[in-house]
């Protein structure tokens, strides 16, 4: 490999970066942040959108800002990763539909029960194998059916959001197929769109492009957006798992010739935790509805087995509401205060739909604790370790399901996203798991998309090889199980808090 850069453009729901990474002759990487912007929903007329063109102009300026600090080295290619399920319509003209709706847009509430009178539950996850939640695009694409909306009268194409980006860059529409998987409109045994689903559902299948692979190159700039950023004509389109957590999980730095698969675990630690495997077909059963998991496109046709879970999202809205008291209060302090705070005093669900958009999340907090009659957290160590100790019991009750229905006992844990770099609470999962985590790399999605970028140029030669590459280039902490055996009292406490929650709700 000779010394060469590429930019990885990482869009996220509230903020957007565009990352050079640059690669020396002994396929050792590093990152360089080059560009910050805000991204955001803007409500129009109760409704909830994304400002594209805002988006897309502030990636032009990024992609400028890196042609100019590396005017003289230039770049061998670029790409892009979004979240999911999102996505945009052109018309006959490939002119965008708009305004681009929001995944939390309100029209798809109450949408789920009638589409399920149309189709029945069980049947769309048969063909897709995706859990079933209302954000997903068959749903927003039912709601819109359901209300008439002129928009799909006009659509020619759909294009997930990421594939809209490629298609500005490149001049190519293709639907890529880790993105087009978290649809709910992909059949991921025929690795091809459910065009039985879409014609239940009424929609045109021609409005569907050709899915394309993660690792492949799409084709150059197009001139006029080389002239405008400055970039070389000849600098390459590649695809990356455009799905944000595909490519954080292809860059997860697993040993492949220690560890087989279904043998090590993934959780991609953000707002959103994502706990899950890495299989070599996808898993679609009874069980896996019950247990609401999910498959999705992972590299070479791996799938991505998965649960999605609240995350960090407790303790990010909770700081929100400390920093206006003190807007210097850290997250090392808030790990700091949360440590020395005494453990196991309160046990909560954090998926519990209170938590999901409240208005104060402390209070909400303290609520559910009076609920079940226990004494409410106060301070800002003890409303965290509530968080933290709960986040590792989930991980816990998730793993454990995660084990049943693949038939294996995980024997290490890879904790990879902004989350890895909360050391207090890696180590409590250690604990609670009784097996070693690695944490690390923080910055998992940016190196898989520039990394998956190198496969398609022929740099790199395979999964292995790129998954050592990441080890050789990123520190990687572990952290060994402690005290497990009061860590296993509180989780059977936590589970009889649980269980009491469910049997309140019937």
């Amino acid at each position: 490999m000779l010394f060469m850069n590429i930019i990885g453009i990482d869009l996220g729901a509230s903020n957007g970066r565009v990352i050079v990474g640059k690669f020396d002759t002994k396929k050792n990487l590093e990152l360089d942040i080059v560009y910050r912007f805000k991204n955001y929903g803007i409500s129009i007329n109760k409704s909830l959108h994304w400002d594209i063109l805002h988006i897309f102009n502030r990636i032009i300026k990024g992609l400028r800002i890196c042609s100019e600090k590396y005017k003289d080295e230039g770049f061998k290619s670029l790409g892009i990763t979004t979240w999911g399920v999102d996505f945009v319509l052109l018309d006959e003209n490939d002119e965008l539909i708009g305004p681009i709706y929001h995944y939390r847009d309100n029209r798809t509430d109450g949408m789920l029960e009638k589409l399920f009178k149309v189709i029945p539950k069980k049947e769309i996850f048969n063909q897709t194998g995706n859990m079933v939640v209302q954000i997903n695009t068959s749903v927003q694409l039912f709601s819109m059916l359901h209300n008439n909306s002129p928009r799909l009268s006009i659509a020619k194409t759909l294009l997930m959001l990421p594939d809209y980006f490629n298609y500005l860059f490149s001049g190519k529409k293709f639907c890529e197929s880790s993105d087009a998987s978290t649809s709910q409109l992909f059949n991921p045994i025929e690795r091809d769109w459910a065009y039985d689903l879409i014609g239940r559902l009424d929609l045109d299948p021609n409005m569907f492009p050709e899915i394309a692979q993660p690792g492949t190159v799409l084709g150059t700039i197009q001139d006029h957006i080389a002239e405008e950023t400055g970039l070389n004509h000849e600098t390459k389109i590649s695809l990356p798992l455009t799905h944000d957590t595909g490519s954080a999980v292809a860059a997860v730095p697993v040993d492949m010739d220690k560890y087989d698969s279904g043998k090590w675990a993934y959780l991609s630690s953000g707002t959103w935790s994502l706990l899950g495997v890495e299989l070599n077909e996808p898993l679609i059963n009874e069980k896996v509805l019950k247990y609401n998991f999910t498959n999705e496109v992972g590299l070479h046709f791996t799938t991505r087995f998965l649960r999605g879970i609240t995350g960090l999202w407790l303790i990010q809205e909770c700081k929100k509401l400390w920093n206006k008291k003190d807007p210097n209060l850290t997250w090392d302090k808030i790990e700091f205060e949360a440590e020395v705070s005494q453990q196991f005093q309160n046990f909560i669900d954090i998926d519990e739909k209170d938590f999901s958009n409240p208005i104060n999340m402390i209070d909400s907090i303290k609520k559910q604790c009076k609920i079940h009659n226990q004494i409410p957290p106060e301070t800002i160590g003890q409303i965290s370790r509530v968080i933290f100790e709960n986040l590792a019991f989930k991980y816990k009750e998730i793993l454990e399901q995660l084990e049943e229905l693949i038939g294996n006992k995980i024997e290490i844990l890879h904790i990879i996203g902004g989350g890895s770099q909360n050391k207090l609470l890696n180590q409590f999962t250690s604990n609670m798991l009784n097996i070693p985590v690695l944490a690390g790399p923080s910055e998992a999605t940016a190196i898989g998309n520039i990394l998956t970028q190198a496969l398609a140029l022929g740099e790199i030669n395979d999964i292995k090889d790129l998954r050592r590459i990441v080890r050789n280039s990123f520190k990687i902490i572990e952290y060994t199980p402690m005290d497990n055996d009061k860590w296993n009292d509180a989780y059977n406490f936590y589970l009889s808090n649980i269980d009491e929650e469910e049997r309140e709700k019937k």
